[in-house]
């Protein structure tokens, strides 16, 4: 058997700490590294994970862990903004290991495999989903005879057939939380109830087809754990010393029975602990019994992706809603009980300055908790990036500058030029957190729950200019 080092680079998070939202950021051990290492112990694999984002040294504690540990196998997985720095990660593992094979995994690495091994210090890469294909990698087998996974460069430059998807996510096993230091991570009061917080997956796919999102890794046909798996899964997690979990499926509802009855399991089984929604849910898939189920069952926060208040601009990217069923799905949550957020996106395509004004007022008119913007961009892994890369509009791939909260100009929007964009960024987290209704309701929220002290806090400590 193998000896395998799992890796989370430094800046998973630090991603945001220039953002208008990091006051609200949890600090979690992530779920792809957990799965990732559930499949491998159960092949019998001696494995680590090194969350390097929780290090105060990260790279001298990275290369402690490869002098002592020894790993045979580096995997590190990786989002677009991280590519240079998961690379210089894999180039200190072969300095050090030079018999050892670094395996890129990942959004960025499936969609650009051929890059990522060219330009970074890669010896595989792992297309889609990985557990199956990683735990074949670890086992010795021949690259040729292994699907779903690219190595090579120039003329050698070689991508396997496909591997077919998990069909039945019961199968896998339970992601080893058990390999992470828990005390390690914390989690503001404005993002969680308790800490620590932990992620977990309950599905995989997305059944929608926004062109800014990218579904390369999981596809569009959801598969989904069974409810009786879900909720085993959350007890497991309380006994590992969670607190507060974070389902962080792309769309927990689009089996909206499934979700129902995962509910009133939870609330048949008297789950004891909260648990939230914090990547979205779509306004078409819900209704009005399920979020009163949810909130039975001790949800406590859902976050909806609202991306503009102009019909026409939801339109533009694929986002089949309409306002009335956002502000329908909104009112419903928060009738029941429910803290809500609003995800938007500022320098859509065909976003004007009075576009992006509607998407302002629109949010200040909902009855949300909470509400976040980002900047558009174009990531290589969705629709829009080859809508824009064929139309000549892409200005750099740099990957360290694409950060939906803190990026540079990247691409050129039709419309608008990026100070335009940076402004609206600004002025929308102004606007709506700023207006004396909010601030009189967070203030009289916050004396019930005591938080005044966080908020007041996260509002000094923010740069709110722009």
């Amino acid at each position: 058997m193998s000896r395998i080092l799992l890796v989370n680079p430094p800046s998973a998070v630090g991603l945001y700490n220039k953002s208008k939202i990091r006051v609200a950021i949890t600090s979690a051990p992530f779920i792809t590294l957990a799965t990732l290492a559930g499949e491998l112990l159960r092949e019998g694999h001696e494995v680590r994970i090194a969350d390097l984002m929780v290090e105060e040294d990260p790279f001298n504690t990275y290369q402690g862990i490869l002098e002592v540990f020894q790993p045979e196998y580096i995997g590190i997985t990786f989002t677009t903004p991280l590519f240079h720095e998961a690379s210089l990660l894999a180039g200190m593992a072969h300095e050090l290991l030079t018999e050892s094979t670094t395996i890129a995994g990942g959004i960025h690495a499936s969609t650009l495999p051929k890059e990522s091994l060219e330009q970074g210090n890669f010896d595989l890469v792992v297309l889609g989903e990985g557990e199956r294909t990683l735990a074949e990698i670890c086992a010795g087998t021949d690259p040729q005879c292994i699907r779903g996974i690219a190595f090579g460069r120039g003329d050698n430059f070689t991508v396997t057939p496909p591997r077919e998807l998990i069909a039945d996510l019961d199968d896998l096993p339970l992601p080893a939380w058990e390999l992470h230091d828990l005390s390690r991570y914390h989690s503001p009061h404005i993002a969680s109830r308790d800490n620590p917080v932990g992620y977990m997956e309950t599905n995989r796919g997305c059944n929608h087809h926004c062109t800014f999102c990218s579904q390369r890794i999981f596809g569009h046909n959801i598969r989904s754990k069974s409810s009786r798996r879900v909720v085993d899964e959350m007890f497991r997690m309380l006994e590992l010393g969670f607190n507060d979990i974070h389902i962080k499926d792309d769309n927990f509802t689009a089996d909206i029975e499934r979700a129902k009855d995962t509910c009133r399991l939870l609330i048949e089984e008297e789950f004891p602990a909260p648990w939230a929604l914090p990547t979205g849910v779509n306004v078409t898939d819900v209704d009005r019994e399920f979020f009163q189920l949810a909130r039975e069952a001790g949800c406590y926060q859902i976050s909806f992706g609202i991306e503009s208040g102009a019909p026409e601009i939801l339109s533009g990217v694929n986002k089949k809603q309409s306002l009335e069923k956002i502000r329908e799905a909104v009112e419903m949550a928060n009738d029941a009980g429910l803290e809500t957020v609003g995800f938007f996106m500022m320098g859509l395509p065909g976003d004007t300055e009075e576009t992006m004004k509607q998407s302002i007022r629109f949010a200040q008119s909902l009855p949300l908790t909470y509400a976040k913007a980002s900047m558009t961009l174009p990531f290589p892994s969705s629709a829009l990036y080859r809508q824009i890369k064929m139309e000549g509009r892409i200005l750099s791939e740099d990957w360290c500058m694409y950060n939906f909260h803190s990026t540079k100009e990247v691409w050129m929007h039709e419309n608008l030029d990026w100070k335009t964009i940076q402004h609206y960024y600004s002025l929308f987290h102004r606007k709506f957190y700023f207006r004396p209704s909010y601030v009189w309701k967070r203030f009289w929220r916050d004396i019930r729950m005591g938080q005044l002290m966080d908020d007041i806090k996260a509002v000094l400590t923010n740069d709110w200019s722009g």
